[in-house]
C-alpha cells in the first residue's frame, strides 16, 4: 500500500520500474517496491530494503546472487529476490571537481 501520509518522502511514480535483476552494474537506483509475500518483504525490510531505499548493484554474479550496495552496506541476493525486488533507475551521481 502506498505510503502518501509521509510528506518528506520522496515520489517516484513517474519513474520507470523494473526488476533489480535487470539493473546493469553501477548503475543507482530507488526501490520503488516489492512484489512478493510478507515474508520476503519483512526479510528485505530487516535489511534495509525498503521503498524509496537508494541502492546500487555492485555485481550482477552471472549465473550467481546480485551484490547491492546499500545504507553503506553491501548484500547477497538471490536472483528470485532480486526478480521481485522492482526500482527505478536514478540518473548518475555527478562527478565532483577534477
Amino acid at each position: 500500500m502506498p505510503r502518501d501520509s509521509q510528506p518528506d518522502m520522496p515520489r517516484y511514480d513517474s519513474l520507470p520500474v523494473v526488476p533489480l535483476s535487470d539493473v546493469l552494474t553501477g548503475q543507482p537506483v530507488v526501490l520503488a517496491g516489492i512484489s512478493g509475500g510478507r515474508g520476503l518483504r519483512h526479510r528485505l525490510a530487516e535489511m534495509g530494503l525498503t521503498p524509496g531505499a537508494r541502492l546500487e548493484v555492485v555485481n550482477r554474479g552471472r549465473p550467481g546472487p546480485l551484490i547491492i550496495s546499500v545504507k553503506h552496506t553491501r548484500l547477497m541476493l538471490g536472483r528470485g529476490a532480486a526478480h521481485r525486488v522492482m526500482v527505478s533507475p536514478l540518473p548518475p551521481a555527478r562527478g565532483g571537481a577534477p
